[in-house]
């Protein structure tokens, strides 16, 4: 493995999802370069159907917190909403959030090079999301990256099972388990 390739895969391995964050602000410059990662992400068509909203004043980030009551109570002292926007793709039923995804992957791998924990928050109510940050109803919040320097080290790892490779074609007759690790681990099939 050239060393190239090395740092790539290290930065994969090492993208943990940060729960704990210091008490220090993420420079604005640093907020800026994670939205140059975001943007340099893959996009159908090269459509780019995204828009961004920067949550960094503690006054935001506390209002934010509020309405993501379930796992939006970390203390991390920035955050990046990333929105779909269907206008901008000529097709029907996209919001694009395929291409936002791609988008928050890239921050939240950047984000391990520049030294900041991330974690990727995906469940929120988007209407309570759309009125706190004035988001027009034709855009769609997609995801929200939690951003800080992290108060807790997590050793970096794959998450590489066998199990959820096919080859060639997909085996009907293996099992689907729970993944290791998994939030949902021991529940049923939907997650009852």
């Amino acid at each position: 493995m050239n060393l190239s390739e090395q740092h790539v895969f290290d930065a994969l391995y090492a993208r943990r999802s940060i729960r704990l964050y210091r008490d220090q602000p993420v420079e604005q410059a640093k907020l800026v370069r994670l939205l140059q990662a975001a943007m340099a992400a893959p996009s159908a068509c090269n459509i780019q159907p995204w828009e961004f909203v920067v949550v960094s004043e503690p006054e935001g980030m506390a209002r934010l917190r509020e309405v993501i009551p379930e796992n939006g109570h970390y203390n991390a002292p920035a955050a990046i909403v990333v929105c779909g926007c269907p206008e901008l793709i000529p097709w029907d039923d996209d919001d694009g959030g395929a291409d936002c995804c791609a988008a928050i992957e890239n921050m939240l791998i950047a984000a391990v090079a520049m030294g900041l924990g991330s974690v990727w928050i995906g469940g929120f109510d988007r209407g309570a999301i759309r009125a706190l940050l004035d988001i027009p109803a034709q855009v769609v919040p997609i995801g929200i990256v939690y951003l800080g320097y992290p108060a807790e080290a997590k050793e970096p790892r794959t998450q590489y099972l066998p199990t959820a490779v096919h080859w060639q074609h997909y085996d009907t007759a293996r099992p689907r388990d729970r993944r290791p690790g998994s939030l949902l681990a021991g529940k049923g099939a939907r997650g009852e």
